[in-house]
C-alpha cells in the first residue's frame, strides 16, 4: 500500500523502495487477489490519483502534510502550532512514563498513518476524512490520538462527541469497515516491526483494540463546535434559500431567477411530496366522474382496496424496496435538507425484540417521518438494517385508493390499536407520532410544546409486548412553516374539529414556487431526526397504572435528555424549553 514501515521514514523512501515502486507493488497485490483485504481505488473523479500517484493525489487533497513525512518532530507528541487545541496526547505524557510511554506513542503514530492510507483508499469511509478544508497534519494527530486513547484506556473526553457529519454519514457498514480496518493496520504494524508486545501475538493485539468500547468511533471526525454552530444558526432562519436574493415587490419576497437546476429538481420534488394527497384524491375523482370509460378497472381496484385488502391491519403491506429509494425522496430530502440521526452508534437494533418508536413533536405534516422514516432518503435501511420500518398514519390513508398503494408499499399501517399489535414483531420498528392531532395545533416555531403526559395506550402496548420503547425526536419539525395564532373562537372550532374529524387544521403558511414568505410549501430549513436509546420493557398481559406511569416517566425522562443534549448542536441560540403536557 506504500506504507512506512515505521513511523521515522524519509518522505521519498518506501521499505526502502521509491514510492512509485511500492504503490505499482500494491496495485498488483490488489489485482492479484493476494491482499486479504479489498480495497478500492479513488473514484474516476480523483483522475489525479492515476496520473500522479496516490501521495501526489494526497498532498493536492489536503492542507499541509504528506503521508510519509514523519522525520523526527513533524509530529511529535505535543500539537504543532495551528494542528489544534485540546490535545489528549500532551496530558497523556504528563501521565505516563519513560519508555512505556514513548513506545505506545510510536505504535500509535504507525496505526494512524497506516489506518489512514486505508481509509483515503476505500471508497465507502473515506468521505469521513477528505474535505475541502482537511488539514492532513490534524487528521493525522487526531488518529494517533484515538489510537493512544485506545491502547492506553484513556478518557479522551470531548474529543469522542463526533461531528454532526460524522453522525448523519455513519452506517451500519461502515462501522464493520473501520473496525475491520483498524484490524489489518494493526497486523501491517506487527509484521512490519516484528513486535507485538505486550501481547502475545499480532491477533491478541488486533482483538484488545477491538473490545475497545472507544474503535472505531474515537477515530472519526470530532465535533467543530464553532463551524457547526456557525452552520446551523445560519440555516434556522432562511425561508428560501437564497433570502438575501430574494427581491421585495409589495411585502412578497421573489426568489430569483437564476437558482442552480439541482435547486429547481429539489423544488419539484418538494411539490410531488407535498401535493401526494390531493394528487391522489384528484386523480381519484377524475376517475369517477369519467365512470363510463374507467369503471372496468376502477370496480375491481375499489373492491379490492375496500372490501377485500385488509393487509395494512394485519402487519403492513409487503415494502417495496425500489419504492422506497425512489429519487424523488431524496431530492425532496435535500430540499431542507432532512437527516437520520443514532444519537449512540453502538445501541442495541439488532431486530431480535419488536420496538415501538414515539416521534415528537408532531409539527404541521410530519415531514419527518415522511422522509426520514417512511422512505430512504435519508439512509435508513443502512443507519438500521435489521429493522422495517412500519410508520403509523390517519386510517383515512390507508382506505384512499391509490394514495394507500403508495404509502402501504413504503411500510405504513394505521394509527390504530390493532394494527399496531400486529405489526410489534422481531424486526420491526413500529413508529407512532405519539402527540396526534391535538399536538399539531400547539405547533410553534421555536418551541416545542408535546401532547404525552395523558398518553397512556402507547406505553401499556410497549408493556404487552414487551416492546422496546425508542424516544425520537424531530429538530426543526416545528419551523418549517410559520403559525397564524388563532382567536378564541377559532380555537375552538379547530378543537371542535378534532374531535369529530380525528385530525386537527391548524391555520399555517410557508413559501411557494417563486415566493419565500407566501405559499404552502415547507421553508428550506434543516430537519435533523435523532433516535435515541432503546428503553427495554417485560412483557406484562396486564400491566397495573403503576407500571405504566413507571415506564412513562423514565420515557419522559429520556426524551427531555436527548432533547438537552442535541438541542444545543442543531438548534444553537436558541433558549427553547421542553413542555410537556
Amino acid at each position: 500500500q506504500g506504507v512506512s514501515g515505521s513511523s521515522h521514514v524519509a518522505p521519498e523512501t518506501c521499505r526502502g523502495r521509491p514510492c512509485g515502486e511500492t504503490e505499482a507493488a500494491a496495485v498488483a497485490m490488489r489485482r492479484s487477489g493476494s491482499m486479504p483485504v479489498v480495497l478500492h481505488s479513488p473514484r474516476a473523479e480523483d483522475a489525479k490519483a492515476e496520473m500522479f500517484g496516490f501521495r501526489r493525489w494526497v498532498q493536492r487533497s489536503f492542507v499541509g502534510g504528506s503521508l510519509d513525512d514523519e522525520a523526527p518532530g513533524s509530529m511529535s507528541p505535543k500539537v504543532s502550532e495551528g494542528a489544534g487545541g485540546g490535545s489528549f496526547i500532551e496530558p497523556a505524557l504528563a501521565e505516563g512514563s519513560g519508555n512505556d510511554l514513548a513506545q505506545d506513542l510510536f505504535v500509535a503514530r504507525s496505526l494512524a498513518d497506516k489506518f489512514l492510507i486505508h481509509c483515503l483508499l476505500d471508497d465507502s469511509v473515506r468521505p469521513f476524512y477528505t474535505g475541502r478544508s482537511a488539514n492532513l497534519s490534524s487528521l493525522k494527530l487526531g488518529l494517533t490520538e484515538g489510537f493512544l486513547s485506545a491502547i492506553r484506556s484513556a478518557d479522551g473526553g470531548d474529543r469522542h462527541k463526533l461531528s454532526l457529519d460524522a453522525y448523519r454519514g455513519l452506517t451500519e457498514d461502515n462501522i464493520k469497515r473501520l473496525t475491520e480496518i483498524v484490524r489489518r493496520a494493526v497486523l501491517e504494524h506487527c509484521e512490519t516491526t516484528r513486535e507485538s508486545a505486550p501481547y502475545a501475538s499480532a491477533q491478541a493485539f488486533a482483538s484488545a483494540l477491538d473490545a475497545s468500547s472507544k474503535m472505531p468511533f474515537v477515530l472519526l471526525p470530532k465535533a467543530d463546535d464553532s463551524t457547526e454552530v456557525a452552520k446551523a444558526a445560519d440555516g434556522m432562519t432562511k425561508r428560501g434559500g437564497e433570502d438575501k436574493a430574494a427581491r421585495v415587490t409589495g411585502g412578497i419576497e421573489w426568489a430569483p431567477l437564476t437558482v442552480p437546476f439541482g435547486r429547481r429538481r429539489q423544488m419539484l420534488a418538494c411539490v410531488i411530496g407535498t401535493s401526494l394527497i390531493p394528487g391522489c384524491v384528484t386523480i381519484l375523482g377524475l376517475s369517477l366522474y369519467h365512470w363510463r370509460k374507467t369503471w372496468p378497472g376502477l370496480l375491481p381496484y375499489l373492491t379490492w382496496a375496500l372490501v377485500l385488502d385488509k393487509s395494512p391491519w394485519r402487519g403492513g403491506m409487503k415494502i417495496s424496496k425500489w419504492l422506497r429509494r425512489l429519487w424523488i425522496w431524496r431530492r425532496w430530502a435535500e430540499y431542507f435538507p432532512a437527516t437520520l440521526i443514532r444519537a449512540n452508534p453502538k445501541a442495541d437494533f439488532s431486530g431480535e425484540r419488536p420496538m415501538l418508536m414515539g416521534y415528537h413533536p408532531h409539527g404541521i405534516l410530519s415531514f419527518g417521518v415522511q422522509l426520514c422514516v417512511t422512505t430512504d432518503a435519508a439512509g435508513w435501511s443502512e443507519k438500521f438494517p435489521n429493522l422495517t420500518a412500519r410508520p403509523c398514519t390517519l386510517n383515512m390513508n390507508l382506505t384512499t385508493p391509490i394514495l394507500r398503494e403508495i404509502i402501504g408499499r413504503l411500510g405504513a399501517i394505521p394509527a390504530d390499536s390493532g394494527a399496531i399489535r400486529a405489526a410489534l414483531k422481531p424486526g420491526n420498528a413500529v413508529l407512532l407520532v405519539v402527540g396526534g392531532a391535538a399536538e399539531a395545533l400547539d405547533t410553534k416555531p421555536g418551541e416545542y410544546v408535546l401532547t404525552l403526559a395523558r398518553r397512556n395506550g402507547f406505553f401499556r402496548i410497549a408493556l404487552q409486548h414487551g416492546a422496546d420503547l425508542v424516544p425520537t425526536f424531530g429538530f426543526g419539525e416545528n419551523d418549517l412553516f410559520d403559525i397564524v395564532q388563532p382567536s378564541s373562537l377559532v380555537r375552538a372550532i379547530q378543537l371542535k374539529a378534532y374531535k369529530i374529524l380525528s385530525f386537527s387544521m391548524p391555520i399555517f403558511y410557508g413559501r411557494g414556487v417563486f415566493t419565500y414568505n407566501m405559499g404552502l410549501l415547507p421553508f428550506r430549513r434543516p430537519l435533523t431526526v435523532v433516535v435515541g436509546d432503546p428503553i427495554r420493557t417485560d412483557k406484562t398481559e396486564n400491566p397495573t397504572v403503576e407500571q405504566i406511569d413507571a415506564l412513562k416517566e423514565k420515557y419522559i425522562e429520556a426524551l427531555r435528555q436527548l432533547h438537552k443534549d442535541w438541542a444545543p448542536r442543531l438548534e444553537p441560540g436558541r433558549d427553547t424549553s421542553l413542555m410537556i403536557l
